[in-house]
């Protein structure tokens, strides 16, 4: 076992695993009870998830626990769908909670999934099915075919949130498999993303309804997006998650007081659109995939 001293906390880790594919470079390091997956690029290393092996079911990053507030406005999913990951906190929970419902994730990098199976206790199992692949393929694969209750967008690399997974284009095929009361979550990072208000506007551009949660201390954003003819009030919420069925590891109507009203509200925001050809679309897949840091045109900076 060889162990490491971080030199800003002089916390001391272990590195359990290292790996490099064409998409990422993935560490997975113990720090005490916890476990975290890290990507590198550009010189920065990137938190991308973190449990409590002690725990496990705790999602303890906030904003794992504040794309759950999803379930405020959708309580009873019967197929979900996740894009990226991670270290799995989400998708295990959601298959615990909701053993029945069928949850597809995709993630696009199988060294990421090899590394959660083996050290984030990740098992398929008959109704949870990972799916080895660009999300928006994917997407664009069930389209005519499966609508699903509840979307969890969450699909980062190092440095950048792949492009052609932030557009309006992107968004009204999500909308085209989501069933009429169907919601989506999107997590939109922390006070480093700059370009929240162009997440907003175009989120506005396809869906109905946005409801957007933030913790005090500005770690973490999360958008939610429906098209239910229901407008849903600060009050509605709170409701919502007092009434929520028990089980859940954390609390909900904590979760309910990070609602933000008329969070960003701005209407001269960019809309971000797709910037290649239809032609051109697995070429440009593959290239927002694959490189890295500051040439990407989605940056976010590194936090933990």
């Amino acid at each position: 076992m060889k162990l490491f001293q971080d030199k800003k906390t002089s916390a001391t880790f272990e590195i359990l695993a290292k790996a490099r594919s064409r998409y990422n470079e993935i560490y997975v390091i113990q720090n005490g009870t916890q476990r975290e997956m890290w990507f590198k690029g550009g010189g920065n290393f990137f938190l991308q998830s973190r449990m409590d092996t002690a725990t496990r079911e705790f999602p303890v990053l906030v904003y794992s626990r504040m794309m759950l507030a999803s379930l405020l406005f959708q309580h009873s999913p019967k197929r979900i769908l996740m894009l990226g990951l991670g270290g799995g906190s989400i998708s295990n929970l959601l298959q615990n909670r909701f053993p029945k419902a069928q949850l597809d994730v995709v993630e696009v990098d199988p060294k990421v999934i090899m590394l959660c199976e083996k050290f984030f206790y990740l098992r398929e199992t008959e109704n949870y099915k990972l799916h080895a692949m660009d999300a928006r393929i994917f997407v664009q694969n069930q389209l005519g075919k499966i609508s699903y209750d509840l979307i969890l967008l969450d699909a980062f690399k190092s440095g950048s949130v792949p492009y052609h997974l932030k557009t309006k284009e992107f968004y009204r095929e999500i909308r085209d498999i989501l069933t009429p009361e169907g919601v989506i979550a999107s997590n939109l990072y922390g006070k480093s993303n700059l370009l929240k208000p162009g997440d907003r506007t175009t989120f506005d551009s396809i869906f109905r309804r946005l409801y957007f949660f933030e913790d005090p201390k500005q770690v973490a954003t999360v958008l939610i997006a429906t098209n239910q003819e229901r407008s849903r009030s600060q009050a509605d919420i709170q409701k919502a998650a007092g009434n929520f069925m028990p089980g859940m590891p954390f609390s909900m109507p904590d979760l309910a007081a990070m609602y933000k009203p008329d969070f960003l509200d701005n209407a001269n925001a960019k809309i971000f659109s797709d910037d290649f050809s239809e032609r051109d679309f697995l070429q440009a897949v593959d290239d927002n995939n694959t490189r890295q840091g500051k040439n990407t045109p989605y940056p976010i900076k590194s936090h933990s």
